[in-house]
């Protein structure tokens, strides 16, 4: 009777505790928060599922060792409105079907990094889960090689509107079925993998489509056809790191569109109006494309609504040239909106191109510069971009600027990013004090100070205003004298009386020394000026005869071009547009053009007299411009020497420009003389004979 008694006690009792404990008690191996309502057993190691409290309506449980899921392993999960569970990396090989079918509240699954779980298996336990709300399911790393299509049917019961599936290994992506099976998707990513053939379907609901790290080459009947588009209202496209080539005429009917990612394309060129059927588009990446970019049309960029542009380590010269193609006052013309503009790991071998390039882009506010080869800052940049607030020239080679030019009396800017160039004295001709009065971060770290009384008003101003300066004391050491060589700036710069009394001490040997310095410098430099053009000539004549370089040859040679061309930078666009189009291109026959064919990195002189040695001849193109180019003059020196002891047709001289003989100087005067000169024809309709001519003579016909 005692016994009976105590076991309907204990019966009454129990349930007590258990739920006592639910209620109160977050397993010993994981982390729980009521505020949030979730659980964390990340990485634990478990081989069960434990007793959680009953405010739990989301538990993280990857990194655990649940490899066969059964209806006992969510038994202590009874009773928990479970919206949110992680199963990843559990190592997972079976599900029983009806596994989640008591998940009476479950909205979002993740089952990532399962490899051994195979998809028609995940397939047939998602399908029995019994909330019709379920919305999202997340399929990462389980490297699968077919296409989940039976997934795509489980999940035909629910409204889905996200699915991830990333860093899987199946080539083919059929859109058709899944648009038909999760008509309510929203968000699609299936991204990292081998995906390079795509079967188009119809997402009339979907927002977010992210296919970055495959193979796909997209064409234009991707995005719709000519009565339907096939993602009406997408606002995301991620297309990154693919093997998309061109994009000329892509992007079309995408009225929603606001952002679109195409960095690591292997992308030629943007062509006229590229984006300009995107009339929503505000955030655009295009940076990492790869060393065969080489073009932007006037009106690649237009957008009224375009804001930020990443433009970022393209390796783009913005030279215009043959290789690369822009204009400097039409590239962003059309952009008006941009108020971010990120154009690092490019090349700017003119700093007025750059001021030129950004003049027109008044909304601008942050401006990133990094890594391009700049040694100055644009003058008047601030003053032509009143809202610019943040400015990065990291990693260039800047040594120093026009303050007043640069800045003006005053500037928005707030933030200047300076460090890892080459700044060794900082004085207020680089910053006017009175320009600042809103600057809040001036990061110099990593630049070669010179820790000497060149940089007392410096350290007085970090002194002063030390909490703009980003990274004092730590980034900022000394380069020079050598003795102080690594040392910190802060510990190193002499003081105002050390200083002081140095100066005095050097004023006087200083200015005598500089006065016999000067007199002597003068006479040298009248001399050397007067003499340069023998003294560059002589110094030619000397490598090429310490080199071996041999000019003049009388046998039979195997000639990389036809001719070298001999002109000045002012008639690149006559050699581009004239005698490259009618002698290369309709004729076939090879010219050397050094804007082209030099070799980047080897010394000029070098240049000149390899390609000069590869070429069966010389044309020398007259004009205004190239009779008073100091480089053609020196250029038709060398060139003597190739044409001595040759035949009488290794000179072909074309005057382009009528340039009477008193504005020839002797020396080219005489080497013109030594060939027949052929006039540009003035009127067009003589310019077919006139090409006739000089293609037979470079071919040796007669």
């Amino acid at each position: 009777m005692l016994k009976s008694s105590f076991l309907i006690i204990l019966l009454l009792v129990l349930p007590v505790f258990v739920f006592v404990a639910r209620t109160s008690s977050c397993p010993k191996s994981c982390t729980c928060s009521k505020k949030g309502g979730s659980a964390s057993c990340r990485g634990a190691l478990l081989r069960f599922v434990p007793v959680f409290p009953s405010y739990i309506t989301k538990l993280y449980f990857s990194g655990n060792l649940l490899e066969i899921i059964n209806a006992s392993t969510f038994r202590n999960l009874e009773g928990l409105k479970l919206v949110y569970i992680s199963l990843g990396q559990n190592g997972i090989t079976d599900i029983t079907a009806d596994v989640f079918s008591n998940f009476r509240f479950l909205l979002r699954m993740d089952l990532s990094r399962n490899p051994k779980l195979t998809p028609a298996i995940a397939a047939d336990a998602i399908a029995h889960i019994n909330c019709l709300d379920f919305k999202q399911i997340i399929l990462n790393r389980m490297i699968w090689s077919n296409e989940p299509t039976d997934l795509y049917i489980a999940l035909s019961r629910f409204n889905i509107e996200k699915l991830e599936i990333l860093e899987n290994n199946f080539e083919n992506l059929n859109m058709t079925l899944l648009s038909e099976n999760l008509v309510q998707l929203k968000e699609l990513r299936i991204g990292y993998g081998i995906i390079s053939i795509i079967q188009p379907g119809f997402f009339q609901k979907l927002e977010i489509l992210d296919l970055h790290y495959n193979r796909i080459q997209i064409t234009k009947d991707f995005f719709g056809n000519e009565t339907t588009c096939y993602f009406p209202k997408l606002v995301k496209l991620n297309l990154m790191a693919n093997s998309i080539a061109n994009i000329n005429n892509l992007f079309w009917c995408l009225e929603n569109l606001n952002f679109l990612r195409l960095n690591g394309n292997p992308i030629l060129g943007v062509l006229n109006y590229t984006f300009l059927k995107l009339p929503s588009l505000e955030f655009l990446y295009m940076s990492n494309l790869g060393f065969r970019f080489n073009r932007i049309d006037n009106r690649a960029f237009q957008s009224i609504t375009l804001k930020r542009l990443l433009f970022a380590n393209n390796h783009f010269i913005f030279k215009y040239n043959i290789m690369f193609h822009f204009n400097e006052t039409e590239i962003f013309r059309h952009s008006p909106k941009i108020d971010y503009l990120d154009l690092s790991g490019n090349e700017f071998p003119s700093i007025h191109v750059l001021e030129k390039m950004l003049s027109s882009l008044r909304s601008l506010s942050h401006l990133n510069m990094d890594n391009c080869q700049l040694i100055t800052l644009p003058e008047n940049l601030f003053l032509k971009l009143p809202n610019l607030s943040h400015v990065s020239f990291k990693d260039n080679r800047i040594s120093s600027w026009n303050g007043h030019g640069v800045f003006g009396n005053q500037s928005s800017v707030r933030t200047i990013i300076l460090t890892g160039n080459a700044l060794s004295t900082i004085n207020e001709t680089l910053f006017p004090r009175n320009a600042f009065k809103h600057l809040s971060i001036l990061s110099l770290g990593n630049n070669p100070f010179a820790c000497t009384c060149s940089n007392v008003w410096f350290h007085n101003w970090i002194q002063t205003e030390k909490i703009i300066f980003e990274n004092y004391p730590e980034l900022f050491h000394c380069k020079t004298p050598p003795e102080k060589d690594g040392g910190m700036l802060k510990d190193a710069i002499p003081t105002h009386f050390e200083c002081s009394n140095t100066d005095k001490e050097l004023f006087t040997a200083v200015v005598t020394s500089l006065s016999l310095s000067g007199i002597v410098f003068v006479i040298i430099f009248s001399l050397i000026f007067k003499l340069r053009w023998y003294i560059r000539y002589w110094l030619f004549l000397y490598r090429v005869k310490k080199k071996g370089f041999s000019l003049i040859s009388n046998g039979e040679t195997d000639y990389k071009f036809e001719a070298y061309v001999i002109y000045c930078d002012n008639d690149l666009q006559w050699i581009r547009k004239k005698l490259l189009e009618k002698i290369e291109n309709e004729s076939g026959i090879s010219l050397c053009i050094r804007d082209r064919d030099f070799e980047v990195g080897k010394v000029y002189v070098e240049n000149i007299i390899e390609k000069m040695t590869a070429s069966r001849r010389i044309i020398l193109v007259i004009s205004h411009d190239m009779v008073k180019s100091d480089w053609c003059l020196f250029e038709s020196r060398i060139a003597q020497e190739k044409c001595l002891n040759m035949e009488s047709d290794a000179l072909i001289s074309l005057m382009v420009e009528d340039v009477s003989e008193e504005n020839i100087s002797s020396s080219l005067r005489a080497f013109v003389n030594s060939a027949s000169l052929s006039k540009f024809p003035t009127k067009e309709y003589d310019e077919g004979q006139f090409w006739l001519n000089l293609t037979k003579l470079l071919r040796n016909q007669t």
